[in-house]
């Protein structure tokens, strides 16, 4: 998962002998603007905003998908509007409309918070944050004892569903912002997506405590599986490697001249896709990170139709079978075997 106070724009540029992807480190308030405009001028995608949004996208749906529910009937709330939040809060929407939902009801189903609450129209907020701001008139019935809503408040009015932490702060998600969420439906959906481990919003094996094993939790770091009454619960990673990859690799294989929204939006439902076919026995929500070269190739696969479907790919020989097109065209990492020489003079 991607640290939420850098952002990292992937652009391929064409060169003498081919094409290059060059990584830029940005500001969260510069990013969306970089982004913005220069993704028409040439194939690029920022991974902290557009990866940390789908991958965590792909983990809403297979969580759902354990839940036998649909994106569109959860609540969700998210907390920390940095670009990564702000990315994040970007896909569930695009994902809920997608799944038949219209903007404002999406809109209405999303609730971000940064260090002073709940987004509203009324604050001074800066500009990538306000289309995903409430409107007063949404919250009046709300009972509050600030100005704006806090997190445990928009948890309790909101009927949130599903708890997303993209803020950085450690501890964030206590026992009592958890067993709220808990309060609202029979299976909550808890991500504390922030890394290094230190700044995780919670200890899965806290979570899977305070909820008697219901939660639904996947992490941004690595973290070992844990025990609750004699159950071993295996707790995903939301690692962003789990779309970069697939997603850059497809743009190139397809010479996209453009990375759009939908090919970004296909990624993650390739991920998700992926890990419900394989995967769902087991009760994951996202892959082993050793099933991330397999899960890449599904991903740029998708993209690479999309690509197609959109009008932005340019290469003409792309063959039916994307699939073996892309494992073709896959680096494998082979080494020659290192042979100590005989009477070395040192």
């Amino acid at each position: 998962m991607a640290d939420p106070n850098t952002n990292t724009l992937l652009v391929r540029l064409p060169g003498a002998t081919g094409p290059r992807v060059w990584s830029i480190d940005l500001a969260k308030d510069t990013a969306f603007t970089v982004l913005e405009r220069y993704r028409k001028v040439h194939p690029s995608f920022n991974d902290d905003v557009q990866g940390t949004g789908a991958v965590t996208l792909a983990g809403v749906i297979s969580a759902c998908h354990l839940k036998g529910e649909s994106i569109t009937d959860q609540k969700v709330v998210i907390h920390g509007a940095g670009a990564g939040g702000a990315g994040v809060a970007m896909a569930i929407r695009d994902g809920m409309i997608a799944a038949g939902l219209t903007k404002e009801e999406a809109t209405r189903r999303v609730f971000v918070l940064d260090s002073k609450g709940l987004l509203m129209t009324t604050r001074q907020l800066e500009d990538y944050k306000r289309p995903l701001a409430h409107e007063p008139s949404w919250i009046a019935d709300w009972k509050i004892a600030g100005p704006y809503p806090s997190l445990l408040e928009t948890i309790e009015n909101s009927g949130a569903t599903v708890l997303l932490g993209l803020s950085g702060q450690p501890g964030a998600f206590d026992e009592t912002i958890v067993k709220a969420v808990a309060r609202n439906c029979e299976r909550p959906i808890v991500f504390p997506l922030s890394n290094p481990t230190s700044s995780c919003e919670a200890h899965p094996h806290d979570i899977l405590r305070w909820t008697n094993g219901k939660a639904l939790v996947a992490t941004g770091s690595p973290f070992d599986p844990t025990e609750i009454d004699g159950k071993l619960y295996v707790i995903g990673q939301g690692n962003n490697a789990f779309i970069f990859p697939g997603l850059g690799f497809g743009a190139i294989l397809s010479d996209a001249r453009e990375i759009t929204d939908t090919m970004v939006a296909s990624a993650a439902q390739a991920l998700a896709d992926y890990t419900k076919a394989h995967f769902t026995q087991q009760g994951l929500i996202f892959p082993p990170v050793t099933e991330l070269r397999e899960a890449s190739v599904h991903v740029a696969a998708r993209v690479i139709a999309q690509a197609i479907e959109d009008g932005v790919a340019t290469r003409k020989d792309i063959p039916t079978d994307l699939h073996a097109f892309v494992r073709d065209r896959f680096w494998k990492p082979e080494y020659i075997p290192v042979v100590r020489a005989k009477n070395m003079l040192l």
